[in-house]
């Protein structure tokens, strides 16, 4: 009969960090190895805090089925002699497997005839194999950092202290890291039983919860929230939840319990972000505003406990923010004696980066920027490039306030250069510019609100590739320590996301340029120095695999991101939007896109390989065959609807593509009537000419050569 399976590995408290993805190995392990024990079970599901993983299975099979293998045994000429009787190699291969030679089958296979024999093997029960599966999944998950505990060659998060294995009311025979499971749990360390004994898998939720743990992570998220709000309301104020630190302190207590605390009202003088910051990022508390959104001089925090004794939580919480707020305080005070302008100036001493000047040399790169950038793209007028030129120049300049220099309050950059800029007197259009200079900061980001501020992020973004680029600092792998792809894809995002056609190349050769040369000392690093054409290239490439990422991530197959990308391409809008017409093309139009693919494929094949000289061009005197001055006249004629077609605004890809459809009849007629690799050299190359033509054509649209027809 099946029973519940439950597991729990209890551990002295790990990162919070650690927990969710934890939960998830263990899960998949063992789902997998169960699958692989062929045992079937019921619904999955797991729990975790700060000091135990654990999983439940609903109805696991007590044994697995009985299984007929199959084995293969020595060749047929060698298990039986020419009289067919058995030899020893027949007897011994019967006997290992444990049958009679009359058994053994030969069977005729790729490699001649061989000899076989099935045998049905009894499954085993499943308290006999799962303690190996356990044992496996357990020291088989991975952590960010591990470390080693006791004189044990183990390596875990954090010591292992207790094991719970139940099978029904069975306890498994298993050990690990030299902890032997049992029937016991332990509670809440301070307020529960450090032995809470199980008499059912199904009985280990309202056991624990009888020992003051919510061992449901999801029960205990929502009871923070709940519990933040209630106490927020006490103090006639709401709770600011971010989702990312409720689900942090989720996993840092086993019994909940909020409470609000206070601070000084002056220190709401601060900007809202450094407040927010202190809160969150130091003490994992939570704001309280009013109805308008407005900060309120409370906090929220959590307890792993219960309420009692709790005005001195309270006190402890509220002498523990008030030197964090101070020092914002000092901080901001100081920093506004001096003016942005007088910061930008000094940012000549602070160099940028080994080879690339200072910060102030690249302030003076983003000003020629962002002029190029609001000249190339008419979606930039003269006063969002008057303002982004403004932004740009003090962009930098909070990057030496000593807010910005507090490492806790680091990750503020940009937004106090703007928080700054308002309070000097800037213009607010300005100050948010600088404040959106670093958005998108990562995935999920949103993208610069302003105008103004994504001219500048995108300046400050393609300044940063090219310099790495130039100086051969290109990711690899998992290696990125500059964080490149996430400037990448931001600036794909951008340009997706607000409807920019920019040309890529233009806009990064011109970044290029604007570089200085690099001046290294040691010969390793000059070595590694691109000249700014392969840097262009090496560039290219990066943005044509973030723009993969996306088309895919947006419902583009593979196959047909590639061949919009494979075809030539510099403005990243307008390839996402021709992707995205060829998929549709693909499903609305299966004859016409076949048509097209079919039509593309002969000319590509055959013209590639032979890389043809560029100065290499079609002569008309040269045509013998009547089939070629047909297929290099429909090509000129189809070349230039094509041309006509992406020149126009917008982008009109139906007609590019009926155009190049009407190249069908002519090409197969060109095949069928004319020999191309003739031995006349001139010939044969004036007709790989044309050829070429045709193929540079419908690479104005796609590299249809990448795409997949069913079947291949």
């Amino acid at each position: 009969m099946p029973s519940d399976l439950l597991y729990e590995i209890g551990v002295e408290e790990i990162p919070a960090s650690f927990v969710l993805p934890a939960l998830e190995q263990l899960k998949q392990g063992i789902a997998e190895g169960l699958g692989k024990l062929h045992l079937e079970y019921g619904e999955v599901q797991t729990y975790g805090t700060p000091r135990r993983l654990a999983i439940l299975l609903k109805d696991v099979a007590d044994r697995q089925p009985d299984m007929e293998q199959e084995y293969k045994g020595p060749p047929a000429d060698k298990a039986f002699d020419a009289d067919g009787r058995p030899t020893k190699a027949a007897e011994g291969f019967a006997r290992t497997r444990g049958v009679a030679v009359e058994d053994l089958q030969i069977r005729d296979t790729d490699k001649g005839s061989w000899v076989f024999v099935a045998v049905c093997e009894p499954g085993q029960p499943a308290a006999g194999v799962l303690p190996d599966l356990l044992s496996e999944v357990t020291l088989g998950l991975s952590f960010p950092k591990t470390m080693r505990w006791a004189d044990l060659d183990h390596r875990f998060a954090r010591p292992i202290r207790w094991l719970v294995a139940l099978l029904g009311s069975q306890v498994l025979d298993l050990t690990v890291a030299g902890v032997t499971a049992s029937d016991a749990s332990r509670g809440h360390r301070v307020l529960g039983s450090s032995a809470v004994h199980l008499d059912s898998p199904s009985a280990y939720v309202e056991a624990l919860r009888a020992n003051y743990v919510l061992a449901d992570q999801d029960e205990r998220r929502e009871a923070i929230r709940t519990s933040a709000q209630a106490a927020a309301a006490e103090v006639g104020g709401n709770a600011r939840i971010d989702d990312d630190l409720l689900t942090e302190v989720s996993f840092l207590v086993e019994w909940p319990t909020c409470l609000w605390g206070a601070f000084d009202p002056k220190y709401l003088t601060l900007p809202e972000p450094v407040i927010v910051t202190v809160m969150r990022g130091h003490q994992r508390y939570f704001p309280v505003e009013n109805g308008d959104g407005r900060l309120l001089p409370y906090f929220i925090t959590v307890r792993n406990g219960t309420d009692e004794g709790i005005e001195i939580v309270r006190a402890g919480n509220e002498r523990v923010i008030v030197p964090r707020l101070a020092d914002a305080e000092f901080y901001l005070t100081e920093d506004l004696k001096h003016s942005l302008d007088d910061r930008a100036a000094s940012l000549a001493r602070v160099t940028f980066m080994e080879g690339m000047g200072t910060l102030a040399d690249k302030t003076a790169r983003l000003e020629k920027l962002v002029a190029h950038l609001a000249e190339s793209c008419p979606a930039f007028d003269a006063e969002v490039a008057g303002t982004a030129t403004r932004a740009a120049h003090l962009s930098k300049a909070d990057l030496v306030t000593l807010m910005v220099g507090d490492s806790k309050l680091g990750e503020l950059q940009g937004i106090i250069g703007g928080e700054y800029a308002l309070r000097q007197g800037e213009p607010e259009d300005v100050a948010t510019a600088i404040a959106e200079q670093y958005r998108p900061r990562g995935a999920g980001d949103d993208v610069p609100a302003s105008l103004a501020g994504t001219l500048v992020s995108l300046a400050d973004k393609l300044d940063n590739l090219a310099a790495c680029f130039r100086l051969g600092a290109i990711p690899s792998g998992s290696a990125d320590p500059s964080a490149l792809r996430r400037q990448a894809q931001g600036i794909v995002e951008m340009l997706l996301g607000r409807s920019l056609h920019l040309n890529l190349r233009e806009a990064l050769l011109y970044a290029l340029n604007l570089l200085p040369v690099p001046k290294l000392e040691k010969a390793k690093e000059v070595a590694k120095v691109l000249a700014p054409e392969a840097a262009l290239d090496a560039l290219m490439g990066f943005f044509a695999q973030r723009l993969d990422f996306v088309l895919t991530r947006d419902g583009v197959t593979y196959d047909l991101a590639r061949a919009a990308l494979g075809a030539d391409w510099d403005d990243a809008r307008e390839a996402y939007e021709r992707a995205q017409y060829l998929q549709q093309l693909r499903t609305s139009a299966p004859a016409l896109f076949d048509t097209l693919v079919t039509a593309a494929e002969r000319p590509a094949r055959i013209t590639r390989p032979e890389q043809l000289p560029e100065g290499l061009l079609v002569n008309e005197s040269l045509f013998q065959e009547d089939g070629e001055p047909k297929l290099w006249a429909t090509s000129q004629e189809v070349r230039r609807g094509v041309t006509s077609s992406l020149s126009s605004t917008p982008r009109d890809y139906a007609m590019a593509v009926n155009e190049l459809a009407t190249l069908a009849e002519p090409i197969h007629e060109f095949f069928a009537q004319v020999m191309v690799m003739v031995d006349d050299e001139p010939v044969r190359n004036n007709r790989l000419a044309l050829l070429r033509e045709i193929d540079r054509t419908f690479l104005g649209v796609a590299d249809f050569l990448q795409v997949v027809r069913e079947g291949q």
